[in-house]
C-alpha cells in the first residue's frame, strides 16, 4: 500500500459469526450505541468506516474489525463505496462525535488493552501484535447461562461454518471414520484405543473450527492437530470417559439386580451368546428399566465430556478441570440443550421420513430397476449423513464459543 487509504466494511460477516454478537462487540469496541452498530451490520451494504488513514493504521483497523467478525477491505482513499449509509444509522467513524469514537482512539479490545491513550480519542489504533496466548480474545469468561433459543443458534452457526468449507469438513469426518474402522480391526484393544483417541480427533476439529471462524481457513489435516497440541490431556479425557462409561454399565446392572428387575440367573443367561436365552432372561419391562437407568447415569457423563475437547485444546485446561467446566456449562444451560437436542432429533427424523417416503413412492413406479436405483439413492444419502455428523461436531465448538466466550 502507499498513500492514504480507507477501510470499507463489505456488508458481510465472516462464516459462523452471529450478527447480534458482532454488533455487541462492534458497539463495545468502538464506543458507539448498539443500535448504530446493529444498523450498520444489518444494512448488508458497503460502508466506509474510516477515511484517509496511512498503511499501518489501515492494517490495524482491518485486524480489529476482522477479529470482531466483519469482512473488510482496504482501498485507496476516495474510492466510492458500493452502498450508501442509511441516514442516522451507521455514519462513518470519522463522523462520530468524540463521545462515540473509539477506533479513532483504538478500541476497548485493541485500545486500552493495546496501549492506546484513552485521553486522546483521535489517536491511531495500536493493536498488540504479541498476544500472550493463541486465543486473541483474552481470558475465558464463562460458563454463562443463556436463553433457550441459543440451542438453535448453535446449530445455525455450525451449519454456516460447514457451508463455508463443506468439502473440507466432509473429508475430515470421513477421515475420522476411516481411522476408527482401521483401529477397530486391531484385536482386543482396537476399540478401546479408538475410544481414547476420540477426544484427540475432536480437539483437532475444535481447533479447525476456530481457525475457520476467525480467519476463514480450513484444512482436512485439522483432524491431526490434537496430536501436536495437548495430546496427553485429550487422551486422558478419553480414558476418563471410557472409565465413566464402564462404571455406568456396572452401576446400571447392580441397580437393576438390586430392585429385582433381573435375577442373578437371568444375568448368567444374558452372558451367553444365545439370542433366545438373552430374550428370555430380559423381560421387556426389565429391559426398558435398565435402559432408563443407563440413560439417567450416562447423561451427566456426556455433560462432562461434551465441551472437554474444546476446553483442553482451545483453553489449555487439564482433562479433569475441562470435564468439570464442561459439566457446569451444560448444567447452567439445560434449556438451550433441550432445544438443541429436539432440533437435532427433529432434523434427523425429518430426513429419515423424507427418505422413506421417497423410497416407498418410487419402488412401485420403477419396477425391476428399483433395486439398482435404491443402491444409487443409498450412496447419495451417505454424504448427507456425513454432513449431519460434521454439523453436529462443529456445534460443539459454536456451543463452547457461546457459553464460555461470547455471552454477556
Amino acid at each position: 500500500m502507499s498513500g492514504f487509504h480507507q477501510v470499507v466494511f463489505t456488508g458481510e460477516l465472516k462464516p459462523g459469526v452471529n450478527a447480534e454478537q458482532a454488533a455487541r462487540e462492534f458497539a463495545a469496541v468502538f464506543k458507539i450505541p448498539q443500535e448504530k452498530a446493529s444498523g450498520l451490520i444489518q444494512d448488508k451494504r458497503e460502508h466506509v468506516l474510516k477515511r484517509e488513514v496511512d498503511d499501518a493504521n489501515a492494517e490495524r483497523y482491518r485486524e480489529v474489525l476482522e477479529e470482531i467478525g466483519l469482512e473488510v477491505r482496504i482501498e485507496p482513499a476516495g474510492t466510492p463505496p458500493g452502498g450508501e449509509c442509511a441516514a442516522g444509522v451507521a455514519p462513518s467513524l470519522d463522523q462520530l462525535g468524540p463521545q462515540d469514537q473509539a477506533l479513532t482512539g483504538s478500541a476497548a479490545a485493541a485500545g486500552a488493552a493495546a496501549g492506546a491513550d484513552p485521553s486522546n480519542p483521535y489517536a491511531p489504533p495500536r493493536a498488540d501484535r504479541t498476544p500472550s496466548r493463541p486465543d486473541a480474545e483474552g481470558a475465558m469468561t464463562g460458563p454463562h447461562a443463556l436463553p433457550a433459543g441459543h440451542g438453535w443458534l448453535w446449530l445455525k452457526d455450525a451449519y454456516a461454518l460447514f457451508r463455508a468449507r463443506p468439502g473440507t469438513w466432509l473429508g475430515a469426518i470421513v477421515l475420522i471414520y476411516f481411522l476408527n474402522i482401521v483401529l477397530s480391526l486391531v484385536p482386543l484393544v482396537g476399540g478401546l484405543v479408538g475410544f481414547v483417541l476420540g477426544p484427540v480427533f475432536a480437539g483437532g476439529l475444535m481447533s479447525g473450527a476456530r481457525e475457520l471462524d476467525r480467519r476463514g481457513v480450513a484444512r482436512t489435516g485439522m483432524v491431526f492437530d490434537g496430536f501436536s497440541g495437548p495430546a496427553l490431556q485429550l487422551a486422558l479425557v478419553g480414558l476418563l470417559y471410557l472409565a465413566g462409561f464402564l462404571l455406568v454399565v456396572l452401576a446400571a446392572g447392580i441397580i437393576t439386580v438390586a430392585i429385582g428387575a433381573v435375577s442373578p440367573a437371568s444375568l448368567e443367561a444374558m452372558s451367553s451368546n444365545d439370542p433366545e436365552s438373552i430374550a428370555t432372561a430380559m423381560a421387556p419391562m426389565a429391559l426398558l428399566l435398565m435402559m432408563l437407568i443407563v440413560m439417567a447415569l450416562v447423561v451427566p457423563l456426556l455433560m462432562a465430556y461434551w465441551f472437554a475437547p474444546a476446553l483442553v485444546m482451545l483453553e489449555g485446561m487439564g482433562a479433569v478441570q475441562a470435564m468439570q467446566a464442561s459439566f457446569r456449562g451444560c448444567w447452567m444451560n439445560i434449556m438451550p440443550f433441550l432445544v438443541y437436542g429436539l432440533a437435532m432429533l427433529g432434523i434427523g427424523m425429518g430426513f429419515a421420513l423424507a427418505v422413506g417416503l421417497v423410497a416407498g413412492l418410487a419402488t412401485p413406479m420403477l419396477g425391476p430397476v428399483a433395486p439398482y436405483l435404491s443402491l444409487v439413492g443409498a450412496l447419495l444419502v451417505i454424504p448427507v449423513i456425513v454432513a449431519f455428523a460434521a454439523v453436529a461436531a462443529i456445534s460443539q465448538y459454536t456451543g463452547y464459543r457461546d457459553i464460555f466466550r461470547h455471552a454477556g
